[in-house]
């Protein structure tokens, strides 16, 4: 199966799992111990109980502009292959109630994936099918043309849950999630003949795969003091079987329509600090950890089958951030994130089909924007977010083999509604 799209994440760079699940995170890059707004149901199920009495609606759409591109030399000069489109609609919808210590909430909201893999003029991928399908031909086609990849990936979560705080200084919390995924893949070539004697001959596939799975995510929260806060959360694993279905005949024979291939979501574990110095001043800082080797993603073959979760290692994210109130209803934040890839073995990995297109690899971003208080119950989140990656990091291309040039950069923008009524 060609699993272009599994692994296309527009914000995160550990591969499967979102970070950029509201505008509020956004604009500063930390959200695991805040407590001032819905989307903490994403962050913090265990500091919703500290709400505000009554209910809560958090709505948000971000925007990505993703421009991973690959570059190598097969010996005809250096061909390189860049990311088109842009990823405008990544919405998400937290809502609740808040009644004394009890809360009770809900959302949907993009767990992973998120993005499109768009390469109008093809890919390192298309290349690889494209001499695979010429020397199936046997010589009577010497070349092609025309080759492209289109590829989407959305895991939309439906969640419902509740918290419960226990005392002002501990409060927990837990939810139910169903994770629908749905990645679609597009690709073709048209194999040419040098000498003119025979005819084009264009091939290409249309699949859609689909899963769907349930996990649990539960949070802890502990407040010592007015000025200081901590969370834990845990997400669970969620195993995910996706079954093709071929749109259109598949030419390449590199896919079997009813055939299932597991690619599930992995368990994550976060920890947040959020410390108030005074009135104005607030520091946050967050840890993410990615249980990838745990998850079943299938395998590829390099001498010897292999798991590739296991050559993908686990992943782990780190963001400080501050918060100043700039104006008696407008605070700036401003961040950092921090996301270490762990690779086993980064060139093996890099033998899925699909992996060049999206550039999966450590990355620094910055994270800044505004929080506004239109009123004392509605609040606008503005935000702005870059990821800055290592130039010119070179793998190599095992299959070829080639040794190729990856590049990334990704500018995120967000904007969200909060109301509490």
């Amino acid at each position: 199966m060609l699993l272009f799209a599994l692994s296309i994440s527009p914000a995160s760079a550990q591969i499967d799992n979102l970070t950029n699940l509201s505008p509020e995170w956004i604009r500063s890059g930390a959200r695991n111990a805040a407590t001032d707004g819905a989307d903490i149901f994403a962050y913090n199920p265990g500091g919703l109980a500290r709400l505000k009495n009554g209910f809560h609606i958090n709505i948000g759409n971000q925007s990505f502009m993703r421009r991973p591109s690959h570059e190598f030399d097969l010996g005809f000069g250096e061909t390189k292959y860049k990311q088109e489109a842009n990823d405008l609609f990544v919405p998400n919808l937290y809502m609740g109630y808040n009644k004394n210590n009890w809360a009770l909430f809900g959302g949907f909201y993009i767990a992973g994936g998120g993005a499109t893999a768009d390469y109008p003029t093809g890919s390192i991928s298309t290349d690889m099918v494209s001499f695979g399908s010429l020397a199936a031909t046997g010589g009577a086609y010497q070349g092609y043309t025309n080759a492209y990849l289109k590829a989407s990936s959305y895991y939309m979560a439906a969640a419902i849950g509740g918290s419960y705080k226990l005392s002002d200084m501990l409060s927990f919390g837990l939810s139910v999630r169903n994770i629908m995924a749905k990645n679609k893949t597009e690709a073709g070539t048209t194999l040419i003949d040098m000498t003119g004697q025979m005819p084009d001959y264009s091939m290409s596939l249309n699949n859609e795969d689909k899963a769907s799975g349930m996990g649990v995510v539960c949070g802890v929260d502990i407040m010592p003091s007015h000025s200081l806060n901590l969370s834990f959360r845990y997400e669970s694993k969620v195993k995910l079987d996706f079954e093709t279905k071929q749109i259109k005949t598949d030419d390449f024979g590199l896919t079997v329509d009813g055939d299932k291939n597991r690619r599930d979501l992995p368990a994550v574990a976060g920890v947040g600090i959020a410390y108030s110095a005074n009135e104005k001043f607030k520091i946050l800082s967050d840890f993410n950890y990615y249980f990838q080797k745990q998850a079943d993603w299938g395998t590829t073959f390099i001498g010897e089958e292999e798991d590739l979760s296991d050559l993908a290692g686990n992943a782990y994210t780190y963001s400080l951030a501050f918060e100043y109130k700039v104006l008696p209803k407008v605070i700036f934040s401003l961040g950092g994130v921090y996301t270490a890839d762990r690779y086993q073995d980064r060139d093996a990995y890099y033998t899925h089909l699909g992996a060049f297109e999206v550039v999966q690899e450590s990355n620094f971003s910055i994270n800044t924007g505004f929080n506004i208080a239109l009123t004392e119950k509605i609040k606008i989140n503005l935000g702005y977010m870059q990821a800055l990656y290592s130039k010119d990091k070179k793998v190599e291309a095992l299959a070829i083999p080639a040794e190729v040039k990856i590049n990334n950069s990704i500018s995120g923008f967000g904007i969200g509604l909060d109301l509490t009524f």
